[in-house]
């Protein structure tokens, strides 16, 4: 099978598999999960639409909620999260054809996580859940893994997460201020100085905050050559 080229919603062009044995996918740029059929054609996503039934994806055992993407399975019409069916490649219904094969080769060092029957322990209010939940069902409390985690690591990763927060609202204001033309060289060494210790983590924080960060530095650097231009201009 011939790879084929798919444009992602933040833009990206992402090249998907040549087949179906990793269906595990997302995208490389902004890191968004992608739903991929056994013959590696991605499920299209939505949102519930007003008058919906709520659902139940099969995968986490939650409830669908309006501000989540779903996808349908084309095999069996049920319905997923779409986080979900990219984190275990595939349906979570038992038997279906687009459910994941599992790996049963000797080298496999430990025993994939299923959706059928494993369960690990919600590391907040510490009631059991599938293994592959990415939600916990009784607290609500998400999981940036399917993997189980400690409560140590769950509070690292709520850091993580204020952390970029907290970055995504300082670009928001150092770009705001970039367009204050007299504070540009300013503004522009202080954009240099946050912004290229933080390229990783800018980077998780998807390309608009990306884009504001390099426009902010490029405004700087315009406003500041504009700056020099005039005040040469006025003392010649």
């Amino acid at each position: 099978m011939s790879q084929r080229i798919i444009t992602c919603e933040c833009g990206a062009n992402v090249r998907l598999p040549k087949d179906s044995a990793n269906r595990a996918f997302r995208c490389p740029a902004c890191k968004t999960a992608l739903a991929l059929t056994v013959d590696a054609k991605i499920l299209s996503a939505r949102q519930l639409r007003a008058g919906d039934a709520g659902a139940t994806c099969p995968i986490c055992q939650t409830v669908i909620a309006a501000e989540e993407f779903l996808v349908t399975c084309p095999q069996c019409d049920q319905i997923h999260h779409r986080e979900c069916w990219s984190e275990i490649g595939g349906c979570g219904t038992y038997g279906c054809e687009q459910a994941p094969a599992l790996d049963k080769s000797a080298a496999t060092a430990t025993a994939p996580l299923t959706a059928w029957g494993d369960n690990k322990k919600c590391p907040m209010c510490g009631e059991q859940i599938k293994s592959i939940a990415l939600r916990c069902r009784y607290c609500n409390t998400d999981f940036d893994t399917a993997d189980p985690l400690s409560l140590k690591d769950l509070h690292r990763q709520s850091e993580r997460d204020q952390s970029l927060k907290k970055l995504q609202q300082s670009t928001v204001t150092i770009f705001v201020v970039s367009i204050i033309g007299c504070v540009a060289p300013i503004i522009g060494l202080v954009g240099l100085a946050y912004f290229l210790p933080k390229r990783e983590q800018l980077a998780r924080c998807g390309p608009l905050y990306q884009v504001m960060a390099v426009a902010s530095l490029i405004l700087s650097a315009i406003y500041t050559v504009l700056l020099v231009v005039f005040a040469l201009f006025e003392s010649s």
